[in-house]
Parts: structure tokens; sequence; C-alpha cells
């Protein structure tokens, strides 16, 4: 069985590592030949995994036919937005009925696409056998070999136990989920609520505002997915809250040292500049707010998030804004009355 990666950032090359625990035929895929070079002969990416070595057994190559040729299984690790340019390369070369993993986490554009749906459509010739992978995993932990679980979702039933038996490991455990629209949501929204906590952070705030920030931001980007027909359940499993607390809470999360960077009074260019890490939380913060507004959707802290990246507001004024908004309740907008949410017995 082939496995392919395509993506040697940070996530693609701790996927890789995970992969090659329990199989032979792996390849990894890196657009630039003299990084590829490089990974074949120190089998470490001091770039993006620094200390995680690579096992001999995976190929490296920045050929593109060469990887994508004849796998059983294509996991996609890009950026949000080098996914359609992607998939659109790699589709004359796809087998036919090939497992198409997407384990990149954002939104498309600003009409609330999904990434799977864009790989969907453009491989609707070749594949409909679409997962999408998310979770609370940090690429620094899992490289580590580092205990965690993800989720792996798809309405193919078949293509999501696939999945869920190549990765499967004692050190990363992997559950099922047909719910693809809202672990997609979840693991793209929960950046603009890491970004605001990393303010948070950057400001002395205070655990208080933290837990604040973290329970009415998995409020929002609930309702945000909710009125995309997600189900809430799966806001409340690995790929919502378990996502969320690993974002806005740790270290490796560039999202959040995004978020302590605004705080500190830097614009989003010059945050964006300053790393060749993708901080999706960026893109993804713009692109929610367009839909929440046209949608009628009420997201205060994605809004504010807005005005800081784009300089109309200071964070303390962000702060008064969402601190003094109308008195309400706090189950107001949870559609608790929704069937699916409640757990029977």
């Amino acid at each position: 069985m082939k496995i392919s990666m395509i993506g040697a950032g940070g996530w693609g090359t701790a996927l890789t590592h995970v992969l090659s625990k329990k199989h032979d035929s792996l390849f990894l895929y890196c657009r630039n030949e003299k990084k590829a070079e490089k990974l074949r002969k120190t089998r470490i990416n001091e770039e993006y995994l620094p200390g995680v070595i690579l096992s001999d057994t995976i190929n490296i190559s920045s050929d593109l036919e060469n990887v994508v040729k004849d796998a059983d299984c294509v996991i996609l690790c890009t950026p949000s937005k080098a996914v359609e340019s992607t998939v659109t390369q790699i589709e004359k070369y796809l087998k036919k009925d090939a497992i198409t993993v997407c384990a990149s986490k954002g939104l498309a554009d600003n009409k609330g696409t999904r990434l799977s749906q864009v790989i969907a459509k453009k491989l609707s010739k070749v594949t409909n056998k679409i997962v999408a992978l998310s979770g609370p995993n940090h690429a620094e932990e899992v490289g580590e070999d580092k205990p965690c679980a993800t989720v792996a979702a798809s309405c193919d039933e078949d293509a999501v136990r696939f999945v869920q038996d190549i990765f499967m490991s004692p050190m990363f455990r992997v559950y099922r989920s047909d719910d693809i629209c809202g672990v997609e949501y979840a693991g793209a929204l929960k950046n603009i609520i890491a970004l605001a906590c990393g303010v948070q952070g950057g400001l002395g705030l205070g655990d208080n505002c933290r837990a604040a920030l973290m329970t009415r931001g998995l409020t929002e980007i609930t309702r945000f997915g909710i009125s995309f027909n997600a189900k809430m359940s799966t806001f409340l499993g690995l790929a919502g809250m378990g996502d969320l607390i690993a974002t806005c809470t740790s270290i490796h999360s560039r999202n959040y040292r995004a978020g302590r960077a605004l705080s500190e009074g830097k614009t989003a260019k010059e945050i964006i500049e300053s790393t060749s890490m993708v901080v999706e939380g960026i893109r993804t913060a713009k692109l929610v707010n367009e839909i929440a507004e046209r949608k009628g959707i009420d997201m205060p802290i994605t809004k504010e998030i807005c005005h800081l990246l784009e300089g109309k507001h200071s964070p303390q004024e962000s702060l008064e804004v969402l601190m003094t908004r109308t008195k309400k309740s706090e189950t107001e907008g949870y559609l608790f009355d929704k069937e699916e949410f409640f757990i029977k017995p």
C-alpha cells in the first residue's frame, strides 16, 4: 500500500513520522528540490520540525508525479490557500478511487467553502473518497511521540475507517465522525479564538479572562458551524473544544503567538512577514467576519479580532467593546432545543 504526503511543513512532517511507524511504502512531497535533497541527507526538517529524525524508509521527493502516481492514499498538508492549486496539480496523477485526506485547516473563500468541498469538486472525475483529519495536535508534540487524539471525518464510511486504520497507533488515537462539515469548521475557526487568547495573554489579563474568551469563543464558532448545518456535538469534541484548548493555551500555537504580537502593537503585515510559517487565523478571521456580517451571525470576538488586524481598534478598545456589550442570557443563541445536542441514554 502506497501512502503519499503532500506538504513538508511541520504538520506534514509530523504526520509522515507517525505513518512511518506502520508503513514502508511512504512518500513525502517537498516542492523545493534543494530542501528535499537536504531532508534526504539529514532526515531532519530543521526549519519546521527540528529534533525529529525521519525514518530511512520514507521516500522524500520534489517530483509530484512520482509521489502521487499509484498512491492508495494521498494526504494534503499544505496551507489552506494552496489546497486548490495543489489538487489541480495532482488530479492528473491520482489513481482512480484513491482516498484523499485533507489535513489542512482553513476556509477556501468568503462564502464559507470548506477545503474538502474544493477537493471533491476538483477530483470529481477521479474519486469521491474525501476525508478530513483534524484535532488538538501540535506538530512538535506529535513528532516527539507524545500521546494525542484526533478525528477523521467523512461521508464515506469505508474511507474514514481506512484513514483511522492507517494512522491508529498507541501514541496517535483516531476517532471517526460523519460530520465532516463540523470538523472542518471547528478546525478552521478555533484559530480566530487563539488569536484573541494571544492578545489576552500578551496584555496579562489573567486566567479568568482567558477562560471567558475560550468559552464564549466556542459558543460563537459553534453558532457559525450550525448555520452551515454542522452538528453541535462536533464542537464539544476533539475537533472543537479539544483543538480550541490546545491552540489557545500552548506555546506551540503560532496563532496564539501572533495574538501576543498583536497585543504588542505589531500589524498583521509585520506578523505575517516575521515568520516562515502560515498563521491561518489571520486569513480565516477576515473570511469568517465577512460571512458572519452577510448572514447575520453574531460573532463579537471575531469582529474585534478583525478590528485589531485592520488597525481600527487598540487591544484595550476591543476589550472594552466585548466587556460592555448588551446584557444577555448565557444560553441565548445556544440552540439547546436542537434534539441532536442531547446525549440520549
